[in-house]
């Protein structure tokens, strides 16, 4: 399949590329690695008259704070990710993560930005239409989905990797736009809208990101069931964070958000207050994954249906929870 034709620029600033943004706006497309938009873009999903791409800026070395924060380039491919000694040592979850994304050869490609605002995804939506389908669907301005046929919306789910690990780890993301830099808590910038899953404009670009600084007693965990590994997109992940402030007391504090079930990740937080407060027991992380179960509503996809998804949820929930409790204090998690 080929690329169909468009402009191209190669900025060698990201306020040059806000500029280029701003000037083609909805025309144009913003690159990096690659490994999401140009697949779309042969299948016809997307069609830009301008590709404004990152690969000519420098890319800036992880570096850590006086407060311990750790500060992230968004243009590190994800295999610098998963190798880097800093993100090894202070966001052992996001390291654990990055391997899970793929192939290793899409890991060398594919930036960590570009997988934090990967496009969603639909069997129907990510593929040619010349030939299945008469009528376009909501993603392409239509007024059906083919997923879901009675739907009144868009069903298709974002199935990012390195988000959910990124939320539970309270991460914050770094924005460059026409008005200047902002900051934005990165489970804020996932509107859960399929359509526009992304709270930024089409003429601002991520830049960084920033994970908080950890205590010593943090255990964390990150489950990605796919039927093939990372040949696929996530069917779902899990990615669980729980803080003590004694190796053998109770949970002073936890995360879980999932992800590839609805049009965003999403964060239980009932499920994590039920956490708090409470001496770790199987008994415990059973309740608390019903409750994760109960609280979800995924969006059929990929061949799993809603009621395999949801008890899928609450197994893998389980096993991240274990797998976190056993790490805390290990020094890896």
């Amino acid at each position: 399949m080929h690329l169909p034709k468009f402009e191209h620029f190669c900025p060698p600033s990201v306020l040059e590329a806000v500029e280029l943004l701003k000037e083609y706006g909805p025309q144009s497309r913003l690159v990096a690695g690659g490994t999401d938009l140009y697949p779309r873009m042969k299948y016809g999903v997307t069609r830009p008259e301008v590709v404004v791409s990152l690969r000519g800026l420098s890319v800036k070395p992880p570096t850590v704070n006086q407060k311990g924060d750790l500060h992230l380039d968004v243009l590190m491919t994800l295999a610098d990710v998963a190798r880097s000694p800093f993100v090894r040592e202070r966001a052992p979850l996001l390291a654990e993560t990055a391997t899970c994304v793929a192939s290793n050869e899409i890991r060398h490609m594919g930036t960590l930005g570009g997988n934090l605002c990967q496009e969603n995804r639909c069997y129907h939506f990510n593929q040619t239409h010349s030939f299945q389908f008469v009528d376009p669907c909501f993603k392409r301005q239509g007024d059906r989905c083919y997923l879901i046929p009675k739907g009144k919306k868009c069903w298709a789910v974002f199935c990012s990797d390195t988000a959910p690990a990124l939320i539970a780890l309270g991460a914050t993301v770094e924005i460059t736009g026409p008005e200047g830099a902002r900051q934005l808590p990165l489970e804020s910038l996932y509107t859960g809208d399929a359509l526009k899953p992304l709270a930024i404009s089409v003429n601002e670009v991520l830049t960084g990101v920033v994970v908080p600084g950890q205590g010593p007693l943090r255990g964390s965990a990150f489950i990605k069931f796919t039927l093939r590994g990372g040949m696929e997109f996530a069917a779902l992940n899990v990615a669980v964070v729980l803080d003590k402030n004694e190796k053998e007391g109770p949970c002073q504090a936890a995360r879980i958000v999932a992800g590839a079930l609805s049009g965003g990740p999403i964060r239980f937080m009932k499920a994590e207050e039920a956490l708090k407060g409470q001496s770790i027991s199987q008994d415990l992380f059973r309740d608390v994954a019903d409750l994760v179960a109960r609280e979800a509503h995924p969006a059929p996809h990929h061949g799993f249906s809603a009621v395999y998804l949801k008890e899928c949820l609450r197994v893998q929930t389980i096993r991240a929870l274990s797998m976190a409790s056993k790490r805390v204090g290990s020094g890896s998690h």
